[in-house]
């Protein structure tokens, strides 16, 4: 019988976050991960494990760890709650629309081929919907996509390239005939249809683990995208990361986030704003401290 926990999530608000038990966790989570739990808003985040922790059904933090550590797959189960895997193909197509009609032609008009980001990718919907778009708009050319992402169980996922019916909605059917092949359903009928990218775009998309918050950047990109992946962050984390992609960016270089996170200060890290949601990297001058 699993033991009863200490505490539950309805007493979260009552608990002090810098007990003893919750300080180890992630001294402990940081050796172990990498991943820097102070860097995170610690009321949400405190909230999210707690319940983590009830349903191990674990006495606390550090025990929740021990459990963790000696669990491989519950360890990668608990990356992917860490992380935020929710996304689609072509996810806010107005969004796309700009950048098919503003932010790509410029950079295509200049400089071939192109070196692109998919920071924080999830299950691959970012840097595939990427693949379709430049392949649609720039055909025969051969564009670097990186993607890249702190979990590798979604990482495996990914590079399968496998979407189903509400992944790709906001597809037109002239580029789900041109670009996926539908996967023959192997659990009877009536189960979800599912489509995979075909190998020629998969191919030209690069996977890779990365801490985002820890590891050093790569240079010289002409496009970074990374949405919906800072949600949990502070402040000052968020401000750390986007001065390190202003710094893998080349001068006029883009940055394009997420709807929900507009970069206030923009310009004290060495953006300029060219419609919301999509920064540019300012000349050398300006250069951000990373």
């Amino acid at each position: 019988m699993a033991n009863t926990p200490v505490f539950t999530a309805s007493e979260e608000g009552q608990l002090f976050l810098d007990t003893e038990d919750y300080i180890q966790f992630r001294k402990l989570m940081f050796k172990k991960s990498g991943i820097d739990l102070n860097l995170y808003k610690q009321q949400q985040m405190h909230r999210r494990l707690l319940t983590l922790v009830e349903k191990a059904g674990c006495k606390n933090f550090v025990e929740y760890f021990n459990f963790l550590d000696k669990n491989s797959t519950e360890y990668a189960c608990f990356l992917d709650r860490m992380t935020i895997n929710v996304s689609e193909l072509f996810r806010n197509p107005e969004k796309w629309i700009e950048m098919e009609k503003q932010i790509l032609p410029p950079m295509l008009a200049g400089r071939k081929p192109l070196r692109i980001w998919s920071a924080g990718c999830s299950y691959g919907a970012e840097p595939f919907s990427l693949a379709i778009l430049l392949d649609r708009i720039s055909p025969g050319v051969s564009h670097t996509i990186h993607a890249t992402d702190l979990d590798l169980s979604i990482l495996a996922k990914a590079k399968q390239g496998i979407f189903d019916s509400n992944d790709i909605r906001n597809l037109p059917a002239a580029d789900i005939e041109k670009y996926f092949q539908v996967i023959p359903s192997t659990k009877g009928p009536g189960m979800p249809q599912r489509y995979q990218i075909i190998d020629k775009l998969r191919s030209r998309v690069t996977f890779r683990q990365q801490n985002l918050l820890a590891d050093r950047f790569e240079e010289g990109y002409d496009l970074i995208c990374c949405r919906n992946v800072v949600i949990y962050f502070t402040n000052e984390a968020k401000d750390a990361l986007y001065a390190k992609f202003m710094n893998a960016l080349r001068p006029g270089g883009v940055l394009f986030v997420g709807g929900t996170e507009r970069i206030f200060g923009y310009q004290n890290l060495g953006f300029e704003s060219i419609i919301p949601f999509f920064y540019s990297r300012a000349g050398e001058g300006k250069k951000a401290a990373a």
